[in-house]
């Protein structure tokens, strides 16, 4: 379930209020509503859903089915056009970030596929050009494919976790780092990377004068050897970046 908050004064707000069934990613003005991609809807698909108010929503359409495996979507408008940028996960071994364009006359979505695996995406611009930021894997998409399955295996104990070489989950865990990418067409360009290591990620970013100033969190400097199950659970930290970007012009 996904609350809300509304403020009723300087520094004042109101109690928490219900929005709906799902997980709230993020949402954004469009014309005279809000609109949101929700993950984790009853039926386990991507849905774009519309509210006048923030407190009552209907969905729209449907952004990704269940087959896909999508979850955390970002959108991004530009005039009367809604992009949506999406993690996925399926049991396929398909982990890759999907770009879905609405088209509102036939209510209905054109999905690609990037190659480019980036979780919690967040999307923004420095002037003309498109940013998107979020944790990716320095390996190969279908060493990461593999690495994530091995993951899955060792975090729930048992036999069959003896069987996974926890050397590799750690080479899972320092080969995940929070970046940030010039969408390059339809192709993710890695051009910065903030430091970080194994469950880190899920920024924010906000333009102030001249700099965009982005949070995000890591654990590593708090990483340790993995031996068994449950090692990799340390503390994180929350950072704070300031980013300028020279080579854009106003």
């Amino acid at each position: 379930m996904t609350y809300g908050f509304e403020r009723i004064g300087d520094d004042k707000w109101d109690d928490p209020f219900e929005c709906g069934p799902a997980v709230f990613w993020r949402p954004k003005k469009y014309g005279d509503r809000f609109i949101v991609a929700t993950y984790g809807w009853p039926d386990a698909t991507v849905k774009l859903l519309s509210s006048k108010d923030g407190r009552n929503w209907t969905v729209e359409s449907t952004i990704l089915e269940k087959e896909t495996g999508g979850n955390e979507t970002d959108l991004w408008i530009e005039g009367d056009k809604i992009i949506a940028f999406s993690r996925r996960e399926n049991p396929k071994g398909e982990y890759d970030m999907l770009i879905s364009v609405f088209n509102p006359s036939k209510n209905k979505w054109k999905t690609t596929r990037t190659g480019r695996t980036i979780h919690a995406p967040c999307v923004f611009s420095v002037r003309d050009k498109l940013f998107i930021s979020g944790r990716y894997c320095v390996y190969s998409h279908d060493e990461f494919a593999v690495l994530t399955k091995e993951f899955g295996t060792f975090g729930k104990g048992g036999p069959e976790a003896e069987k996974i070489d926890p050397a590799r989950v750690e080479h899972y865990h320092h080969g995940l780092h929070t970046g940030i990418f010039l969408l390059d067409g339809k192709r993710p360009r890695l051009i910065m990377e903030l430091l970080s290591a194994g469950d880190s990620s899920y920024t924010g970013v906000v333009r102030y004068e001249r700099e965009y100033v982005i949070t995000d969190y890591t654990m590593h400097e708090y990483y340790r050897p993995i031996c068994r199950p449950g090692d990799w659970e340390t503390p994180c930290d929350i950072y704070m970046s300031r980013i300028r970007f020279k080579n854009f012009k106003e």
